[in-house]
């Protein structure tokens, strides 16, 4: 028999990175003929807007969920658990239920941390959180955030999966066109992920007489932002050359890269943005900031330019360079895109993740003292 997996994951709606991930492994064939899968899906918001309030409706749906959990532990035994849990906010606290919930039916765990905060939530209860995660296998996105579980779980028992996504047809053809080099911001228009940041570098380059066109992508929300963004694209005298198309998805999201010079993503707090392997798909050389895995997804002088996080002027230069020289934009762009075929393909999420679940089960199940019974039982 195959290995029973039970997915507790998070799925759009909202569309972001971890969302998208976990749809990814929802849908996995490869995962399917590695594992007997079900799935229990987390479906509490509509919006990134909603994932931050409480409501009644919430509520509700949290209790309804864990009751489908512990139905799923008792009636179906999966051998292990995959768990993408929140990091932080009050998810997190909700998710820490569900965790204590599976640790009481004794069904082992692993868990997949998508983003930044753990660390800073689990300081504050060390002992209980150094109890709760005992016997749980994680899985990281990067070397570079491993940190988020080191008090808590053995190196021994963590693995590393970069994200990785599926490549499209076409994706590096452009039309020969003239004009100012092209910017993009992809991304929600929140604070955190630094339109404002990139706006006041774009002011910087309008003063040194550098021509370019800016084109700013993404959902608004109610953080003050969209507002915030348009009130300096006025104070600037930006308007001309600075144009904010909303939220943009599938083929308009393709034919928007492919229209595109350079990307920009100066975030201020990410883990491992999707948004970098997009725009190295598409051979743009990706202008970011040192923040969760990005140094290790962006190569530094060879696929772009990664600079320090809130470096208003550091960012300017790095734009700069490329805006002025188009045959640097097209070497780091080519050699984005090999980088984005060696490690970070569909193909290589997919292969990676099956190989961290497998010694997941292995360690948790087939290795444990405690589980003879589940390792004859899957035997």
């Amino acid at each position: 028999m195959k290995p029973r997996l039970l997915l507790v994951v998070q799925l759009p709606p909202p569309l972001h990175g971890v969302t998208a991930m976990n749809q990814r492994v929802v849908t996995s064939t490869r995962l399917a003929t590695q594992f007997e899968v079900d799935v229990l899906p987390l479906e509490f918001s509509e919006s990134i807007d909603e994932m931050r309030t409480v409501s009644p409706r919430k509520l509700l749906r949290a209790v309804t969920t864990a009751t489908q959990l512990a139905w799923r532990l008792v009636a179906r035994r999966p051998h292990a658990v995959y768990f993408t849990m929140a990091p932080s906010g009050l998810a997190f606290y909700r998710d820490t239920s569900y965790s204590l919930l599976m640790k009481a039916f004794g069904v082992p765990r692993i868990v997949h941390v998508h983003a930044r905060g753990l660390g800073s939530h689990t300081a504050r209860a060390p002992r209980f959180y150094a109890w709760l995660f005992r016997d749980t296998f994680v899985i990281h996105l990067s070397r570079r955030l491993e940190n988020e579980t080191a008090t808590l779980v053995d190196a021994r028992h963590v693995a590393i999966v970069p994200n990785g996504i599926e490549d499209v047809p076409g994706t590096v053809v452009r039309a020969v066109r003239t004009g100012p080099p092209r910017i993009v911001f992809l991304s929600n228009m929140i604070r955190e992920k630094g339109p404002l940041d990139l706006v006041e570098a774009l002011h910087m380059l309008r003063a040194r007489g550098i021509p370019f066109e800016a084109t700013f992508a993404g959902a608004a929300f109610h953080d003050g932002c969209i507002e915030h963004f348009e009130a300096l694209v006025r104070t600037y005298g930006l308007a001309a050359h600075v144009r904010y198309v909303g939220p943009v998805y599938g083929d308009a999201k393709l034919a928007l890269l492919r229209e595109q010079d350079i990307c920009a993503f100066p975030t201020q707090f990410d883990a491992f943005p999707l948004v970098l392997l997009e725009a190295m798909q598409h051979g743009l050389p990706v202008v970011t900031t040192d923040d969760g895995a990005t140094s290790e997804i962006v190569v530094d002088g060879q696929t772009g330019f990664v600079v320090p996080r809130r470096d208003i002027r550091r960012l300017a230069d790095a734009l700069e360079t490329l805006v002025r020289d188009p045959q640097r934009r097209t070497e780091l762009g080519a050699a984005g895109r090999r980088r984005y075929l060696e490690r970070y393909t569909d193909c290589h999420f997919e292969h990676a993740l099956v190989a961290a679940l497998s010694r997941g089960i292995d360690e948790l199940v087939y290795s444990s003292p405690l589980s003879t019974r589940r390792s004859a039982d899957t035997r």
